[in-house]
């Protein structure tokens, strides 16, 4: 009964040290930079993720960001998508620059495609015009890039072509060897 005790009080301890923990620090997935105003103008990232988190070298995904004016002015958002690759090496590129009345939202997609084999790096920010406000950021995103094969990933129109010509391959030497 004792055991039963400890064990039933260490998951209240942790349950609430849970509770009270988890607000301070944010939740899982959200947004790594709160949404910050600069004065009456406020423009918030409301979504950004790439398509597929693993691709194989010369292939590509797609990246996605939604900015949204929550604001109660005009204001002018500079996407800037923060890249490192699997070597250190950073770069930034202005994915879009938009003025937004209130309200309004700007879905930007970017195709990414990579030849270095490794994990890159990916973050959405969002400025405002001349890059003196920071807005919004996304949580750090990455894309494996994995070695090419051969021919590239095999798939089932593979498997099903090799499963082909060996039968066609077998199927012949039966005929030969009949005659």
């Amino acid at each position: 009964m004792g055991a039963r005790n400890h064990v039933r009080w260490g998951a209240v301890v942790l349950f609430v040290a849970a509770l009270l923990i988890t607000p301070a620090v944010g939740a899982v997935g959200a947004q790594s930079g709160a949404c910050q105003a600069d004065g009456a103008r406020k423009l918030c990232l409301v979504d950004a993720g790439v398509e597929t988190d693993s691709i194989v070298a010369g292939q590509s995904t797609e990246l996605s960001a939604t900015v949204e004016n929550v604001g109660e002015e005009r204001a002018t958002a500079l996407v800037l998508l923060n890249v490192a690759s699997p070597s250190d090496e950073t770069n930034s590129y202005e994915l879009r620059s938009r003025s937004l009345a209130p309200g309004e939202t700007l879905t930007v997609t970017q195709e990414v495609d990579a030849s270095t084999v490794g994990t890159h790096a990916m973050q959405v920010i969002v400025y405002s015009d001349g890059y003196e406000h920071r807005y919004d950021a996304s949580e750090p995103m990455s894309v494996t890039v994995e070695a090419k094969g051969l021919g590239g990933p095999i798939d089932a129109p593979d498997y099903a072509l090799g499963a082909l010509v060996g039968s066609l391959a077998v199927a012949g030497g039966v005929v030969y060897r009949r005659r």
